[in-house]
């Protein structure tokens, strides 16, 4: 079988610089070294919250497909070049099979996706959509958001393959406002590393277990709060994400803010500024900020458990197996925790709690049953649904109940797709 040609689009993927040039077989850069506040401004915008990483690269980890003919591109960018939208078009078609967009909380009255809807308009390539969901809950009409979100919406709904959305409630929105394909499929990135995700377990430290923690720590708000209300008495660690840049900013050029080696942000610095900010004393050992997902995760399998109210900070600790409860405050968060059952809290439900208590509570035995449970279930449709096209997913068999030789049904349609000449 003819592998898919797949372009990727919408989410970085790293803090690569994207080449220009046309030459084939060629690579893209790597970040600077130097860890100077130009050179932070410019990673920091490869992939302004360093989260979207974990979206980006999700699918093209475990999609079969042709490596060396597939890529990642961001459609916007060709258009802030100049190219216009058929020109998008006619590149796409002759390169590629499919066009997966891989989306966020982009749901939201204060986002305006009209400029990735005039390049979607004129696609003549199949393409599919994952991950898109609500920030927060929205009356039940269309007209809520930005002219241009609705335009992408509907062509969404009207030419996608697969319109995947993170989970029931956004799909029900959807549906309420007449785009009735959306389908709930949870972010893709929990579907990366399954092996590790169905491994994860209680803690085993006790009350002398290291812990990781990410938040919104320059955001003086009682979310922030009662974070570092939890740590009070823990050994833990903070990840920054898209905090770090405000921190670089405060320091200016100190160039010693930040070993882009290791990922050590220098705790002498930057934690007067988040006290500074929040105006309470800072509990966490250490700070951290990873530019790489793959040292990100190895950092996280060195720690016992995850605490945090950044929800993809939360899921690389697990593809790292280990275990995360994740604390949340909007419904974006709230909705991918519920769709998989995952360890959760809200801000509101924190009390006096500290982490260990959290821990107790939240993490047990029990609650990981229900999490595989339904973890294999979400899985079982994903890989279903990708398959009713004839895309497979490059993922052990054992860790979904799909028997395999069903996904090599491949109809008519699919065959016509990827084999061009076929009758």
């Amino acid at each position: 079988m003819r592998l898919p040609r797949v372009l990727f689009t919408r989410l970085p993927t790293n803090t690569r610089y994207p080449f220009e040039g046309q030459l084939p077989l060629s690579d893209s850069m790597p970040r600077p070294a130097r860890a100077s506040l130009r050179n932070i401004e410019t990673n920091v915008s490869l992939t302004e919250n360093t989260g979207n990483m974990l979206i980006g690269e999700s699918l093209s980890r475990i999609l079969e497909l042709n490596r060396p003919r597939s890529c990642h591109l961001n459609l916007t960018r060709l258009l802030a070049l100049g190219w216009s939208a058929e020109r998008i078009r006619d590149e796409i078609h002759k390169h590629f099979d499919l066009v997966v967009f891989l989306m966020a909380n982009a749901i939201r009255k204060d986002f305006d996706l009209g400029n990735l809807a005039d390049a979607v308009s004129a696609l003549e390539t199949d393409f599919m959509v994952f991950g898109i969901g609500m920030q927060d809950s929205l009356p039940p009409t269309l007209s809520t958001l930005p002219e241009g979100s609705q335009r992408l919406l509907r062509m969404f709904d009207q030419k996608a393959l697969i319109f995947g959305v993170r989970g029931k409630e956004t799909e029900n929105w959807l549906h309420q406002v007449g785009l009735n394909r959306a389908k709930a499929l949870g972010c893709p990135c929990l579907y990366v590393y399954p092996q590790n995700l169905l491994a994860v377990s209680p803690p085993s430290g006790g009350s002398n277990a290291m812990a990781i923690a990410s938040g919104h720590l320059t955001n003086p708000s009682i979310r922030s709060q009662k974070l570092i209300s939890l740590f009070r008495d823990a050994d833990s660690h903070y990840i920054m994400q898209d905090e770090f840049l405000t921190i670089a900013r405060t320091c200016k050029d100190d160039e010693r803010l930040y070993n882009d080696a290791t990922g050590r942000v220098r705790t002498e610095l930057c934690r007067p500024i988040f006290e500074r900010i929040l105006g309470s004393r800072i509990p966490f050992k250490n700070f951290w900020y990873f530019q790489n997902l793959d040292a990100w995760r190895v950092f996280c399998a060195q720690a016992d458990f995850y605490l945090g109210d950044r929800f993809h900070g939360g899921i690389v600790a697990m593809q790292a197996g280990i275990p995360s409860i994740f604390i949340w405050n909007d419904q974006r968060a709230r909705e991918l925790t519920d769709f998989f059952a995952l360890p959760n809290i809200s801000v509101a439900d924190i009390g006096d709690a500290k982490a260990h208590d959290l821990v107790d509570s939240l993490l047990t035995k029990q609650a990981f049953t229900e999490f595989r449970d339904t973890y294999r279930q979400r899985l079982d449709v994903f890989v279903r649904t990708l398959g009713e096209h004839g895309i497979r997913l490059d993922i052990d068999s054992q860790y979904y109940t799909s028997k395999r030789e069903d996904m090599r049904q491949i109809v008519y349609k699919t065959y016509r797709k990827f084999f061009r000449g076929f009758n």
